[in-house]
């Protein structure tokens, strides 16, 4: 199957191996830490997870462990538990926490608009700093062309490039993830501070709570990058390492940290000021990731832990672990990993008629996913480009490799409609028939 957001492709053989630390662990919580290390282990096993994980309980460390695949042809997989990674998107947490100290110093009000900071920026007297932070601006996740080395252009040139973005809805009206609406966001606290986003990041909390391992790729003088994993994903059956810095990414918040800084960071906002703006159902924290990588930082209030993980490999259960984690922690059943092996039936095409047509997800970058019957067989289409041949696990579930986590599945939404639902990675994005068209 071609590439959707990261690759599905094969698994690759791998040898188990895993280091651990001296980590506190009050007797009390031996059993959870043991469960966790437990999943871990397991998943490692069937090579779905090559990373490091740091659990805290109650205030206490209990697990802090690093998991690892080990092969010749690829040795830049291992980490160690000083590693540092990209965080990706957990930088939006970062810019939450940045709003709610400035908020604190009556410097910005998120009921601000975005005109009061950017005067020409489209529908910016509708657009305020909370519709930013809540992913309700109305820009699409991400650009709808192609700028090349857009990694090179400043934060003020990569505004300008959103301000000609095309609305998904009026301000306020719906949720959409926006990675663009953040990149306003980070602009707007640089105008604010007179400073880079990131420069902002470092005096208010990098310094101040020690997080000396944690530094930006751009904008941010510090002599601390020591040891970035490589990022890797898999391509049929081989690992490849991708660049950690992408050409058609954006540079003001791109971020690396350590587990142990995120842990410090997570332990700030999680108290007030920050804890009440930024809690959403009991739970402070993000997740990023790209291709390749794969990190998650939380603080989960009601049942008193934090977690902080990260894997630079990318075919792993993310959904699947976060779900998982919550209920080893809260004491609820739970199932252990488990190699897929799916099974394919025989469905005619007259069975599939009614599930064809373009279906938008506007969460998986506004993407328009087709499905069309070619020689008696489902062949999906992403964004009008062929991407694989589909198979019948049942009449409503269809998967492209028995043993890929990934499927498409139907679910009737009235007498003769249908909504698909993808599950990537464990998660789901649903689609909305948009077109009943025939390929």
């Amino acid at each position: 199957m071609k590439h959707i957001k990261n690759a599905f492709l094969l698994l690759a053989l791998f040898t188990l191996s895993c280091e651990s630390s001296k980590e506190v662990n009050p007797p009390q919580h031996h059993e959870l830490s043991s469960n966790i290390n437990e999943y871990f282990n397991q998943l490692t096993k069937i090579k779905k997870f090559n990373g490091a994980i740091l659990l805290q309980k109650d205030g206490e460390i209990i697990l802090s462990k690093t998991y690892n695949m080990k092969e010749a042809a690829t040795p830049t997989l291992r980490v160690k538990k000083q590693s540092q990674f990209d965080i990706h998107s957990i930088s939006k947490l970062m810019g939450q926490a940045a709003v709610v100290k400035l908020e604190g110093r009556n410097l910005i009000d998120r009921t601000d608009k975005v005109s009061k900071y950017i005067q020409d920026f489209p529908k910016g007297e509708l657009i305020t700093i909370q519709h930013l932070i809540d992913n309700e601006s109305g820009l699409p996740r991400k650009f709808s062309k192609d700028y090349p080395n857009l990694i090179s252009k400043s934060p003020a040139e990569v505004v300008e490039l959103i301000k000609d973005e095309k609305f998904l809805f009026e301000p306020g009206t719906e949720s959409v993830y926006s990675n663009l609406g953040y990149q306003v966001l980070y602009f707007i606290v640089s105008k604010i501070t007179g400073k880079p986003f990131v420069q902002y990041l470092e005096d208010e909390f990098f310094k101040p709570l020690d997080m000396n391992h944690t530094g930006a790729h751009f904008h941010l003088k510090k002599d601390n990058l020591k040891s970035l994993v490589k990022n890797h994903e898999k391509d049929d059956d081989k690992i490849e390492v991708i660049p950690n810095i992408e050409k058609d990414g954006k540079n003001q918040a791109k971020i690396y940290s350590t587990n142990a800084d995120l842990l410090k960071f997570i332990n700030h906002v999680k108290k007030e000021p920050y804890r009440s703006q930024m809690e959403r159902k009991n739970v402070i924290g993000w997740s990023g990731g790209g291709d390749g990588i794969f990190c998650h930082a939380s603080a989960h209030l009601e049942s008193e832990y934090e977690l902080v993980f990260f894997s630079n490999y990318d075919d792993i259960p993310f959904g699947t672990i976060l779900s998982t984690v919550e209920k080893i922690m809260t004491k609820q059943t739970y199932e252990m990993p488990k190699e897929i092996n799916r099974k394919a039936i025989k469905l005619q095409p007259s069975d599939m008629e009614k599930y064809l047509g373009k279906y938008l997800v506007k969460d998986f970058n506004s993407g328009i996913f087709e499905f069309r019957i070619e020689k008696d067989s489902m062949i999906f289409y992403q964004n009008g480009e062929r991407n694989t041949v589909l198979f019948a696990e049942n009449d409503s579930t269809f998967f492209y490799g028995p043993r890929e986590p990934d499927y498409f599945q139907f679910r009737k939404e009235s007498k003769e409609e249908f909504k698909m639902i993808f599950m990537h990675k464990n998660i789901p994005f649903e689609g909305k028939k948009v077109s009943n068209k025939r390929g």
